[in-house]
């Protein structure tokens, strides 16, 4: 009886693919090394299917990857990541299969798949290298996964597939998979390819690499490829080559095929060599019939056990992670990044709690929900997030329940979790994230670790922001990178402004809300990393919209400009914190008030001068941008008949400027 498609297909988004231990030790002593490069480290993950498909996987999520951006190459994927993640990454397969001791692969010999694997994978590379038509790079990968779904049944579904693993890989194969399980390896690899983004030509390449000869003739570039790999992969070398389909397409004489055939043999062995894995002997071959042995099941106190250790090892290593980054704002989006890597959960959201805990602040999200996120959130007016909150406890919701969670539009989801950010005494805040329907029964098994990531995550980002608060004075090394890094900011905020101020020259005046724009720059910001890891950014609005008459654009640019000059004149690190909102009353007229202080030392005679210094010429080169200045904020103010007042001081500087409120344009 076939199991239901949906059933299947759960079970793969969550099966853990076996590695070598080998690999996984090798791994981990490159992760410790401070001389490892990143290069080094992904050609290591390129020698095994499973280690490379959730380092893919993950890279491609929407916690790192723009949907409809070119898909990434093994080294930009392992780059994404960073040496931190992977090194999480790496302890968390470790210790699974410590535990677990392949128990999902019912004691299956995975050499001859590992082994092949790596042949097609050389063999793709070596073949692309000689025509235009497919990337060497993409080849070798789509090599490498081509039989990644074999591996993915065998996790997923253990007590079925164990004795079809053993079968020759052929299409015979796949026939006999559709009659027993609905659905051939072919078609569950190129399934897990689609869900995690890797692009469609390397998705075909999977789902086609059995196909015969004539149905390939339609197929594309990148999937010819793989298939004739595969073909050549099952060849003999001690006998001649008598010619495959899709040779003669190649160019390629039968001297030159079995000379790359014999290559690619050498190099799988010096991989297998390299790493001290058992895969290079030519007598792998899988037994059809073998005899599966099948280890006594693990007794409740050791899975315990297990999944008390993987908590301990993997949230441990990654709460040394956050604390180890430079600033609050980037531990705040490595923590989005581990809930994507660890918990499958790609979509996430961190929201800090404010006053009392009554209201949670969002501060770190996807790019996609910058304009659809509220400034902050009344805890009190949402039941699940009241609850999350006060029992400190995860919390689901969904749409259409009694109490369902206003982020549920928010997020354009169906079911969000809402998870808190723990320390002994408090709830920080929560992470709230959407949960793919697919994965929603499975994660609602994992509550255990869901609440020990929260609290693994709270202490870190206590003790984060502990550090910032208690940064010592910088070395004149460090301060030097930090200059680097200021430059960096000032560079891409000119741009920045320089993209707004072309959009908005004859942008007319009208209402605007003044919360939403501060609330759109500072988010902008710390999603682009565009503030010095030394400074920390604050804003602090009110629960409501504040409508002045003015340009949105030339609101942001002035925003953009005084933080920058905030950035600039702190070195050493320190606040800047962003106001708006406040009602003030001048010469008969009600403004609303725009602040940006910082605990930077000011000069008054200096920022004076740079006010109303002559402004830049407006005819520029084409290409050419500027390097906006205070002088430029003041004819900004002056042109939405507003008014800019500052104050300096060896402690700080603050800009207050106030323009003139306008009418709810909905009203």
């Amino acid at each position: 009886m076939n199991l239901p498609p949906e059933d299947i297909h759960q079970r793969l988004l969550v099966a853990r693919l076996p590695s070598p231990p080998q690999t996984l030790m090798r791994l981990m002593l490159l992760c410790q090394s401070d001389d490892a490069g990143m290069s080094e480290l992904s050609d290591l993950i390129a020698s095994d299917p499973g280690l490379a498909a959730k380092v893919l996987s993950v890279a491609h999520s929407a916690a790192y990857h723009r949907s409809g951006t070119k898909s990434l190459t093994l080294l930009q994927a392992a780059s994404t990541l960073g040496m931190a993640l992977i090194k999480v990454l790496v302890i968390s397969e470790s210790v699974f299969q410590t535990f677990n001791a392949f128990r999902q692969a019912g004691g299956v010999d995975l050499r001859y798949f590992w082994r092949h694997s790596l042949s097609v994978a050389v063999l793709a590379r070596a073949l692309a290298d000689r025509q235009d038509s497919a990337s060497a790079e993409e080849a070798y990968v789509a090599g490498l996964l081509h039989d990644v779904g074999r591996l993915a049944l065998l996790a997923a579904v253990p007590e079925r597939y164990a004795e079809l693993f053993t079968q020759a890989d052929d299409p015979g194969l796949c026939h006999q998979e559709q009659r027993e399980l609905g659905m051939s390896h072919a078609e569950a690899g190129a399934w897990l390819l689609e869900h995690w983004h890797l692009g469609e030509a390397m998705v075909q390449a999977v789902l086609h690499h059995h196909d015969d000869a004539s149905q390939q003739k339609e197929a594309q570039p990148l999937a010819r490829l793989v298939h004739l790999a595969h073909r050549l992969a099952a060849l003999p070398l001690n006998k001649p080559f008598d010619g495959a389909p899709g040779v003669r397409e190649q160019g390629l004489t039968a001297e030159e095929i079995t000379a790359i055939i014999q290559k690619a043999s050498l190099q799988v062995k010096q991989i297998a060599r390299d790493l001290g894995v058992d895969i290079s002997d030519t007598d792998l071959s899988p037994a059809p019939g073998q005899v599966i042995t099948r280890p006594a099941p693990l007794d409740t106190p050791q899975i315990r056990l297990a999944q008390e250790v993987l908590d301990r090892s993997v949230l441990n290593e990654m709460a040394m992670t956050l604390i180890n980054l430079t600033s609050t704002n980037a531990a705040l989006t490595s923590l989005r990044q581990h809930a994507s890597a660890l918990l499958q959960l790609e979509d996430a959201i961190v929201m800090l709690a404010r006053d009392n805990q009554l209201t949670l602040v969002p501060v770190s999200m996807n790019e996609h929900h910058l304009d659809a996120t509220p400034l902050s959130f009344d805890v009190t007016l949402d039941a699940p997030m009241a609850q999350c909150v006060a029992q400190r406890k995860v919390v689901f919701s969904k749409r259409h329940s009694p109490s369902a969670s206003i982020l549920l539009d928010v997020m354009q989801t169906n079911e969000v979790i809402l998870l808190p950010l723990l320390t002994s005494q408090h709830c920080l805040g929560v992470l709230a994230a959407a949960v793919p329907p697919d994965l929603s029964p499975y994660i609602k098994t994992q509550l255990p670790t869901l609440q020990a990531f929260g609290v693994y995550a709270g202490l870190a980002l206590s003790r984060r922001r502990l550090a910032d608060k208690n940064r010592p004075a910088q070395t004149m090394s460090a301060k030097q990178a930090q200059q680097l890094e200021i430059k960096r900011v000032a560079q891409a905020v000119n741009l920045l402004v320089d993209s707004l101020s072309k959009a908005t020259q004859a942008a007319p005046m009208a209402p605007v809300d003044l919360s939403l724009a501060v609330r759109d720059i500072v988010q902008l910001l710390q999603h682009r990393q565009l503030i010095p890891g030394n400074i920390d950014i604050t804003s602090e609005l009110p629960n409501r919209a504040s409508w002045v008459q003015g340009s949105l654009g030339l609101i942001k640019q002035i925003l953009l400009i005084l933080i920058k000059n905030a950035c600039e004149s702190m070195p050493d690190g320190g606040q800047i914190v962003v106001n708006g909102g406040v009602l003030v009353q001048r010469d008969g007229g009600v403004y609303s008030a725009l602040t940006v202080s910082d605990t930077g030392a000011g000069v008054k005679e200096a920022i004076q001068a740079q006010l109303y210094e002559h402004m830049p010429n407006s005819a520029r080169s084409e290409g050419e941008i500027h390097n906006f200045g205070l002088s430029v904020v003041n004819s900004l103010v002056d042109k939405m008949a507003g008014h800019l007042k500052f104050s300096a001081s060896p402690t700080g500087t603050r800009f207050d400027i106030l323009l003139p409120c306008a009418r709810n344009p909905s009203v």
